[in-house]
């Protein structure tokens, strides 16, 4: 099983004496195991699962000793060192932690400018030209994880202790790599900006349409469709100029047939859809009495 050792530091004034709720580090230290799986799913997405463990440290200032690890059971540990996998594993934990670093280092620069050119380089690496001139090369996945909404919400609670009074920063060390350091100043750079809406083809149907509601005052009448209630803007002008003027009525068992547009897209919480009636073909008068049943 493949490890990779680095400790994790709170300081400032509340934690002086070396102590800190446990439910503040309990949240950021599980935020900060899940960045490294959103990671791991976006550079080795059939690699056994990382784990990210702690250990216990010395007494006489906050730090948190972790392990990451990759791997499961002895025997599988054992083929891994025979194959070659295991030091291939412990190369892949060590580049999760220059992709969370590369992550980090993101995020000031994308807040305050946005990106004019992106340019692939060699070796997995990208060229970002801001507005401003500034010419930032990041590795490629150290881009694609700031850019993952799970990845980036991990983030936002991984620095959550920063928000208490007396927390003022937090360092993340390993003897491999270069310090990573967060204090209470940075936090806005991790604030998760919503996603844009991915709009999806729109289309175009004839349906019968029971009225359940007119609604004049936002402009949306509520319907049914025999399945399901919903409402839908009306963009017929001959069909409204009809009804403000008092020359259509309705009854509570009407329907209208009619040509709809249905617009649908992917937001950030899931799949929305939007109803426009385009034309209303028919006006169909609901049943005002029993028809009688005439012999054939």
């Amino acid at each position: 099983m493949a490890t990779y050792d680095f400790s994790v530091r709170y300081y400032g004034t509340a934690i002086n004496d070396g102590k800190m709720p446990v439910r503040e580090l309990a949240s950021s230290l599980i935020a900060l195991s899940d960045s490294f799986k959103d990671i791991q799913q976006i550079i080795n997405p059939n690699e056994n699962t990382v784990s990210l463990e702690i250990k216990a440290t010395e007494e006489g200032s906050f730090i948190v000793d972790l392990i990451l690890a990759n791997g499961a059971d002895i025997v599988s540990k054992t083929i891994d060192m025979l194959s070659g996998k295991e030091s291939t594993a412990l190369v892949n934990l060590m580049a999760y932690m220059e992709v969370f670093r590369g992550a980090i280092e993101l995020l000031k620069p994308l807040r305050k400018e946005k990106v004019q050119t992106k340019e692939a380089l060699p070796e997995g690496y990208v060229k970002l030209t801001l507005t401003d001139g500034t010419i930032i090369e990041t590795n490629s996945n150290s881009l694609k994880a700031y850019q993952n909404v799970e990845f980036r919400n991990n983030l936002k609670n991984i620095v959550e202790p920063l928000e208490k009074d007396g927390i003022d920063g937090i360092e993340i060390d390993s003897k491999k790599t270069e310090k990573i350091v967060v204090e209470k100043g940075d936090l806005e750079n991790f604030e998760v900006p919503n996603p844009e809406d991915k709009e999806l083809e729109s289309t175009v149907s004839e349906d019968f349409l029971q009225i359940i509601n007119v609604a004049f005052e936002h402009g949306k009448w509520k319907f049914s469709n025999g399945t399901s209630q919903f409402f839908a803007n009306i963009e017929d002008a001959d069909f409204i100029k009809s009804v403000t003027e008092n020359k259509t009525q309705f009854g509570s068992t009407d329907v209208l047939k009619v040509k709809m547009r249905t617009n649908r897209k992917f937001t950030i919480d899931g799949l929305k859809s939007e109803f426009i009636i385009e034309k209303v073909l028919e006006h169909i008068k609901g049943s005002q009495q029993i028809e009688l049943n005439f012999e054939d």
